[in-house]
């Protein structure tokens, strides 16, 4: 089975689900159950607005929301009348890197850390197969890719992507968030221009319900 056949689209509205053009309909369902049964809690009740790039039958429309709302607990908002195009850049598929061993604890994560003690500035790029802790800033233009969680304790202006492997599990933290773009597993979110954290405590972005949200990492403070 072709992987990527699907891809996940967080925006403040709710999620989209984006499908490879060339896929059949098995393929698609087959690469849904695939990413959303390992971490189904993840999605349950998360509203979907649409599906985009595949052009799709009504039969398919139907089929697939059926398939959302009975066997994952998640909910379509939109129409079949209401589907348009992604631009090309949404539709491309990534290579899926290897899939780490799991931890079965909940709340505690053993692995691998990449410690870097700097700013980094826009052009500069860090992959690593572990967690990312960086004390410095993340610069506009700058990249981290973590197969982990990403923590920059300094503020967030680049680009982050955690659970590079499609772990929905991992989560960025920062003590601001002003990105140009987050991702966790292959849901992106992207901050509104002109607007930043206006918090003045950490945060942490994780998946909840299909999307990516930040929230203050000390809800008490």
């Amino acid at each position: 089975m072709a992987e990527n056949a699907v891809i996940f689209k967080g925006t403040k509205d709710g999620l989209y689900i984006i499908l490879k053009e060339e896929m059949d309909l098995d393929t698609i369902k087959y690469n849904l159950d695939k990413k959303i049964k390992p971490s189904k809690r993840f999605f349950e009740g998360a509203k979907v607005m649409n599906f985009k790039g595949k052009e799709l039958t009504q039969e398919e429309f139907n089929e697939l929301k059926e398939v959302m709302e009975q066997e994952y607990s998640m909910t379509v908002v939109g129409n079949y009348s209401d589907k348009t195009h992604f631009v090309q850049e949404e539709r491309s598929a990534v290579k899926k890197p290897e899939i780490l061993e799991q931890i079965p604890f909940e709340n505690v994560h053993k692995g691998e850390a990449l410690i870097v003690r700097t700013t980094l500035r826009s052009g500069q790029l860090i992959q690593y197969k572990g967690d990312v802790v960086v004390i410095g800033d993340v610069n506009p233009g700058a990249h981290i890719k973590a197969v982990g969680s990403v923590i920059v304790m300094g503020t967030v202006r680049g680009i982050i992507q955690a659970g590079a492997n499609g772990d929905y599990g991992a989560y960025i933290v920062a003590y601001k968030m002003q990105p140009s773009q987050l991702r966790i597993g292959d849901i992106i979110t992207r901050s509104p221009d002109g607007m930043g954290s206006k918090s003045d405590n950490p945060e942490i972005a994780l998946v909840e319900k299909g999307m990516i949200v930040v929230e203050p990492y000390l809800k008490n403070k």
